[in-house]
């Protein structure tokens, strides 16, 4: 079996975890009426959920596919999940009466460039190679 070799993907896919979960817990205790904290409340999921199923993507294709990891596919889960928030939006908007929200749309985007930039920067061992 292989071992998960633990790069930025996963440290960022694991506070990406923490993140939700926090969030999800806190938004219970509605302990501030405060814009600026309700606004955070409601984007940080984007951001932590985008890390984490970066991560999960990533795991999938490997233990599952079991197929190497290289910069190419990296981008392509990154472009999925940006792809899959956009869609997750517009059948908010289309279906349940939730109007599109620009801000997660914004994070969301922020995240997987995040995502996507930080292994490339720091040229994580685990890509196959860099072509």
């Amino acid at each position: 079996m292989n071992k998960i070799k633990f790069g930025s993907i996963e440290i960022l896919g694991y506070i990406g975890g923490l993140i939700w979960i926090a969030v999800i817990l806190l938004r219970n205790l509605s302990f501030s009426d405060n814009f600026i904290c309700l606004f955070f409340l409601g984007i940080l999921p984007n951001l932590g959920a985008a890390w984490a199923m970066t991560m999960f993507s990533k795991w999938i294709l490997l233990f599952v596919c079991k197929q190497d990891y290289s910069i190419k596919k990296h981008c392509m889960i990154c472009f999925g999940i940006a792809i899959l928030a956009f869609a997750s939006e517009l059948i908010h908007d289309s279906f349940l009466n939730s109007p599109f929200d620009i801000y997660d749309m914004m994070i969301t985007i922020i995240a997987q460039l995040i995502v996507f930039f930080v292994p490339i920067v720091t040229k994580d061992k685990y890509f196959k190679n860099y072509a």
